[in-house]
């Protein structure tokens, strides 16, 4: 796959929409996980029990593709005007960091990804300058090697840490600052990983059919590969020794290890032992966990760009419901949070039959945002409120940092859209 192509502007709005497409499939699968049960009665994972983690880490490439699309061309120039697109990237991050602390105060019992994510914004224009390569290199030995650090650092971890959600209220807490580092629901010395990759992958020449899919099977060859390595070192020994330490803790029903293969952990895995690294278990934080989320996110993006042209030169309704949303993802999610804060307790709805409380009550979130979100793209703006506000403010840091007066200002973006550029069990859903 080349790093460089000649771009139309009709392949510029199929990758659009395909970007579109994926930030709101990984927008929709987040709420899934935040209100559906990820377990059934038989205690075996549902569908969105497999979207766990998965969505999220979704969500977090596609802001590294939205961060190289919204840069690449004042990059191109050296001096001040790349100076102001790092500058617009911190200012994009500290804003979401703070829209993060925000919806942190709310109770709506779920772990708020944004001020991670906002964070992740700020640590980006490290990795501007790095050429094609070394983005790659750099993103797939990430996923390799945080993990160990992590481990080495937290060596006798048992169980999770204490827990402090990012708020304005826990800003004077130290856990709450190691946990948005280190052992948190999304530790930034993991998750960096996705950011970088997003770039990389935001590099690659995706012009033509054949590159769209060599993603596709690229980012399948990846997930399969490191859940088979987990598989097989896991029935080898890796589950053997987990059990011997831990034993049964019950008489009857799962153990811990059970619990953490199947529900996932909160961010990373316990550090005392280091057959942890080597599970697949949601939110664990591991090079298996890490390599095959990234590889789903791989085959989800290249899966929409493939059907992006299609859709294109479609009626809008065929994908409105998705790309919409998708196009504002800082203020659909922000919405999302905010109706769940607003209700508390999942209100009793229709009785009908064969269709459960959560799952109406899933329904009606997505038909919200789906609702909003359209309206307020057809009728105000393409960009959603939220993204506006923050494309003001990057512009108004940037302007003054281009030297040349007559030239126009980089353009700015949302905090994770395309073009313009703009996640449990007991414990906060992710």
């Amino acid at each position: 796959m080349s790093v460089t192509a000649p771009t139309t502007s009709a392949g510029r709005s199929d990758r659009v929409l395909g970007i579109d497409l994926a930030r709101g499939l990984a927008l929709f699968g987040m709420m899934a996980t935040h209100i559906l049960p990820r377990i059934d009665e038989a205690g075996v994972l549902t569908v969105v029990g497999h979207l766990q983690g998965r969505a999220s880490a979704l969500f977090a490439v596609l802001a590294g593709i939205s961060i190289i699309l919204s840069t690449r061309t004042v990059l191109r120039v050296p001096g001040a005007r790349a100076w102001s697109a790092a500058a617009g990237l911190v200012v994009r991050g500290a804003l979401i960091a703070v829209i993060g602390l925000f919806l942190g105060e709310l109770p709506s019992g779920i772990a708020i990804i944004l001020v991670n994510y906002g964070a992740l914004f700020i640590l980006a224009p490290l990795f501007l300058r790095f050429p094609t390569w070394l983005l790659g290199a750099t993103a797939w030995a990430w996923f390799l090697l945080a993990p160990l650090v992590s481990h080495a650092v937290r060596t006798g971890q048992v169980g999770d840490t204490d827990l402090v959600m990012p708020a304005f209220t826990s800003l004077a807490a130290p856990d709450m600052w190691i946990g948005l580092v280190l052992t948190g629901y999304y530790p930034l010395l993991q998750w960096l990983g996705y950011i970088v990759l997003g770039m990389w992958l935001a590099r690659l020449d995706w012009s033509d059919v054949q590159s769209r899919i060599a993603l596709l099977l690229g980012g399948i060859a990846a997930a399969v590969l490191a859940l088979s390595a987990s598989a097989l070192l896991m029935n080898l020994r890796g589950r053997w020794e987990l059990e011997s330490l831990y034993g049964q803790q019950w008489d009857t029903g799962p153990t811990f290890v059970d619990e953490v293969l199947l529900l996932g952990a909160y961010g990373v895995a316990p550090a005392d032992s280091p057959w942890w690294l080597v599970v697949a278990a949601p939110h664990s934080g591991t090079p298996v966990d890490l390599v095959q989320t990234a590889g789903t996110a791989m085959a989800v993006i290249a899966l929409c760009l493939l059907v992006g042209p299609a859709l294109a030169r479609g009626p809008v309704w065929l994908h409105a419901w998705l790309s919409r949303p998708g196009s504002a993802p800082l203020s659909m999610y922000t919405l999302h949070i905010c109706v769940l804060a607003a209700v508390g307790d999942v209100p009793t709805l229709l009785p009908l039959p064969g269709v459960g409380t959560l799952t109406q009550w899933f329904l009606l979130n997505i038909a919200i945002v789906i609702a909003v979100a359209v309206l307020w793209t057809w009728l105000v703006s393409r960009r959603g409120p939220l993204e506006a506000i923050m494309t003001a403010a990057v512009r108004a840091v940037q302007r003054p940092l281009v030297q040349d007066p007559r030239s126009p200002a980089p353009r700015a973006a949302g905090p994770i859209s395309a073009a313009p550029p703009p996640d449990p069990s007991a414990g906060p859903r992710r």
